[in-house]
């Protein structure tokens, strides 16, 4: 049994380490990985460089709404997500932003314009 530790936190995922396993685990939506140190490091490099906009532009017309693909090594299994879980993905993975405002459609908060 491993005592997992809380890394970090956001809305809708966690990312833990167990410390007897040196794994790391990392829950978001439905989806739950484990991932040794190197996985982990490849996964967020992957995320890093993922260009949102160009998926966007690519699958523009597409049925689906998540248009950012995320290839894994199993060939049937593709992970599928949206801009704004894209966003948080790298937020709960510690990537680094430039300096910017956010968006009014990225604060989940109810905004009544006056």
């Amino acid at each position: 049994m491993c005592q997992l530790k809380i890394i970090k936190r956001t809305t809708n995922g966690l990312l833990l380490f167990c410390p007897n396993a040196k794994i790391f685990q990392l829950s978001f939506n439905n989806l739950l990985l484990n991932l040794t140190s190197y996985e982990l490091d490849v996964f967020i490099d992957y995320i890093k460089n993922v260009d949102e906009d160009y998926w966007e532009k690519e699958y523009e017309n597409s049925i689906y709404e998540k248009r950012i693909p995320i290839p894994t090594t199993q060939k049937n299994l593709m992970i599928m997500l949206d801009v704004f879980e894209i966003k948080e993905l790298r937020i709960l993975m510690g990537v680094k932003n430039k300096n910017r405002f956010l968006t009014l459609n990225e604060i989940d908060y109810k905004l009544v314009l006056n």
